[in-house]
């Protein structure tokens, strides 16, 4: 008994870390996560803040450790490291990435000894904002991920971003936490507590009126027939001889059958496509404004625009042949009817190691080993516009549409978000290349994560993935059409010459797919898909949280920071409250 009683903390420990993984996508326990909290709770109430840090790591541990599998096979896959290799970096990771429980439990019971009358549930969910909103993370996440696909619980990032739905998920955990100590006690729960109930009824209440409001507020919009290329083709392939030309063909021949599915009437209409990141496989130069055309005789390509004449958004490498090593740059670019560039966007969230490495300038003796080593130096792009068609076909005739472009985790990010919102887009469009990950559970983790930046700005978002989930999330967080993730086939023709691929391919069709609207799948490799809808063209305004940002968080942060006693002043603010309560004493 005695050795239940030592282990037990640490059980409950390694239980909220399970509660808050299997909350996650692509787990639908999301429920759960309103009180995964709790366990931790439980056992941090009476500890010192180091044993609550230590059962927060633990936590965090567990938490990390079921939610971010993936990353070993990235490793593997990618980084060509033995299994045991992989397995030892994940742990660093997650070890890293477990700070954050351990800092939240630790600052909840640092909070708790010096300020015993905070409530909990104030603490709680104030701590764990500061912590969530300051911890730096390379791919980063927030507990409302678990919410993701939940838009009744979301709608509040309209005013405070995710950190407000994180808050509301561990005051929800912290008020059980309060009435469980209450019936541990034999007492009436504090009448306090009717506070924290009110608080977490009145948000989900507005949130599912809300939902309603912004519904009919797109369907009185003019909308724009757009079709999604998502072609499934993976990153291994580019190691075969004609893997660039396949895949361009694959492209083209998908965006000719959405147009022959506009000319059947299959889909109601068709006024964009939209290309993934990577999707154009050569590197284009920045000075051309125009699509390729053949030159006599053979074909070129590098032509983009091949029997079909919709407008198109891409994803591509540009280069810029000005400096003695040619820059390159991982842009979305808009290209109309005629094939005439009309706007390029240059990625400005970088990827460390990725798709740049720190202090490449500093060490010229490393290029050679660099190139060999096929790691990318691209340059970032420094300005955030919108992509525009100055008179594009939507439901109420031709109208200027602006896209607001976001680059693979770049729609991951609040703050990019927002800097994408204020320069007034219509339609935000993300084009992301996950196929590094297949049918793991990253890509709709990832997918999770951009839902957000609809409802903060309360803009639909066009998300293509080459090797999905490619969706359309509108502005109330709903998602709409949807192609799956999955695992890139192997290519059967790999060797076949691009003339004689190209012939082969112009017979395959496009046929819908059961029970799942707008979605057309190819009957041969690489059995990509057409995903389709009708997207509302929003007005572009700012909503709260795009015109004041991270307010709510940094009030967190600013508590947080007084309360645990990183802020100056703390210690006279304590001296003049013990003399204030002695001259009140002494009156009395």
């Amino acid at each position: 008994m005695h050795r239940l009683v030592k282990w037990f903390p640490w059980f409950m420990a390694v239980l909220s870390g399970v509660m808050w993984f299997t909350s996650c996508p692509p787990f639908r326990f999301w429920p759960m996560a309103w009180v995964a909290m709790l366990p931790l709770l439980l056992v941090i109430r009476d500890a010192t803040p180091r044993r609550a840090f230590q059962l927060g790591w633990v936590t965090g541990f567990a938490a990390a450790g079921g939610g971010f599998p993936w990353i070993t096979d990235l490793i593997i896959r990618h980084g060509h490291l033995p299994a045991i290799a992989a397995w030892f970096i994940y742990s660093l990771y997650t070890l890293y990435q477990g700070l954050i429980f351990a800092l939240i439990a630790w600052g909840i019971r640092r909070l708790a000894a010096d300020w015993p009358k905070v409530p909990f549930w104030v603490a709680v969910p104030v701590v764990s904002v500061a912590v969530e909103f300051v911890f730096p993370l390379v791919f980063p996440w927030y507990m409302a991920i678990t919410q993701g696909f939940v838009p009744t619980s979301i709608q509040i990032a309209e005013f405070t971003g995710p950190t407000g739905v994180t808050a509301m998920l561990v005051m929800s955990a912290a008020l059980v936490f309060e009435l469980v100590q209450a019936a541990r006690a034999r007492r009436r729960p504090s009448a306090w507590l009717a506070m924290p109930l009110a608080i977490l009824v009145a948000v989900l209440g507005w949130s599912s009126w809300r939902v309603g409001q912004v519904r009919r507020s797109m369907e009185a919009r003019p909308k724009m027939g757009v079709a999604m290329i998502q072609p499934n083709i993976g990153i291994n392939s580019g190691k075969t001889r004609y893997f660039g030309e396949h895949q361009i063909v694959v492209h083209q021949r998908l965006s000719q059958e959405a147009e022959r599915l506009a000319l059947t009437g299959a889909i109601p209409r068709l006024d964009l496509l939209v290309w993934s990141e990577s999707s154009y496989p050569y590197p284009m130069e920045r000075a051309r404004t125009s699509d390729y055309e053949d030159p006599p005789q053979r074909m070129d390509f590098r032509r983009i625009k091949r029997g079909f004449t919709t407008p198109l958004l891409m994803g591509a490498t540009t280069i810029s042949r000005e400096a003695e090593d040619a820059d390159a740059y991982n842009s979305a670019q808009l290209v109309d009817r005629e094939g005439k560039v009309l706007g390029r966007y240059d990625k400005n969230w970088l990827l460390v190691f990725g798709e740049y490495i720190p202090f490449y300038d500093y060490m010229p003796f490393l290029h050679d080993f660099f190139r060999s080593a096929n790691m990318s130096n691209m340059k970032r792009g420094t300005r955030m516009f919108t992509l525009d068609l100055p008179a594009a076909d939507t439901t109420a005739g031709p109208l200027p549409v602006r896209f607001g472009p976001l680059i693979c985790y770049e729609d991951i990010l609040p703050e990019f978000g927002r800097r994408a919102a204020k320069a007034g887009p219509n339609i935000l469009v993300n084009v992301t290349n996950d196929a590094w990950f297949g049918a793991t559970q990253e890509p709709w983790q990832h997918l999770a994560l951009a839902v957000f930046r609809s409802v903060e700005t309360r803009l639909p978002m066009v998300r293509n993935v080459n090797v999905g989930v490619s969706t359309f999330i509108m502005p109330t967080g709903e998602l709409g059409t949807t192609a799956p993730a999955q695992e890139p086939p192997v290519n059967p023709d790999a060797g076949l010459h691009p003339v004689r691929f190209m012939e082969s391919l112009a017979k395959a069709q496009v046929r819908p797919v059961e029970d799942a609207p707008g979605l057309f799948r190819l009957d041969v490799w690489p059995d990509g898909y057409v995903v389709y809808s009708l997207v509302p063209v929003m007005p572009a305004s700012e909503t709260f949280y795009v015109r004041f940002g991270d307010v709510f968080a940094w009030l967190c942060l600013l508590l947080t920071a007084f309360g645990v006693g990183f802020l100056p002043g703390r210690r006279r603010f304590f001296a003049l409250r013990e003399r204030l309560f002695r001259k009140g004493s002494k009156n009395a």
